[in-house]
């Protein structure tokens, strides 16, 4: 993993702006959020970093234009403490839309898989400016080679259809399109250990 690092108080600010960045265009958050957008994502991403990071679940490349929030296994559910200190972010993210928002965090974590234990890749983004670089690649190929010397899967939801090539690439295959009352799908992707491809990183 010398290609990331794990990310510090520091460096939350600049994370924030990559996973807004690269959620602006995103087709859930863009039903979610669809005024004032790239403000209440950055927000919203701000709050979330800083208590990840505390918990050292934030990576990123050296020039901190990636962020990724990787969870161990057994430990991707969010505990009630972290809902209630967010509780005012999440209202100002929300506003109107924050049921729709609510709903939504809360339907994808009761269809979580449960067993077997796997890492989970909760967000990952690249800054808009360094898309095209290889550095999304290098982050995930990094975290993917620790699950692999783990010897557990991992899981994720991808949120935007584009993405799915870039996660197939890497070994995940979609387990399921996930439909919902409102708003677009999304994609349950799940990764066995040494499931990275030849054209992956």
């Amino acid at each position: 993993m010398a290609d990331i690092v794990r990310a510090t108080p520091a460096d939350v600010h600049a994370l924030a702006a990559a996973l807004t960045s690269a959620y602006d265009s995103d087709p859930v958050w863009n039903w979610l959020l669809p005024r004032d957008r790239a403000r209440r994502l950055n927000l919203l991403f701000t709050g979330h970093l800083s208590q990840q990071v505390a918990r050292g679940r934030v990576w990123t490349d050296i020039d901190r234009t990636v962020a990724a929030v990787w969870c161990p296994p057994g430990e991707w559910k969010l505990p009630v403490s972290y809902l209630l200190r967010n509780a005012a972010v999440l209202g100002r993210v929300g506003r109107s839309r924050l049921p729709l928002l609510a709903g939504r965090l809360l339907t994808l974590e009761h269809r979580h898989p449960g067993a077997p234990e796997h890492w989970y890749l909760e967000f990952i983004g690249t800054h808009a400016d360094a898309r095209g670089t290889g550095r999304g690649s290098v982050v995930l190929g990094g975290l993917l080679a620790q699950a692999d010397s783990d010897g557990r899967p991992v899981y994720l939801e991808s949120s935007n259809p584009r993405n799915l090539s870039f996660y197939e690439r890497h070994g995940f295959k979609v387990r399921s399109e996930m439909t919902f009352r409102s708003g677009p799908p999304m994609w349950a992707m799940w990764r066995e250990p040494d499931e990275i491809s030849p054209s992956g990183v």
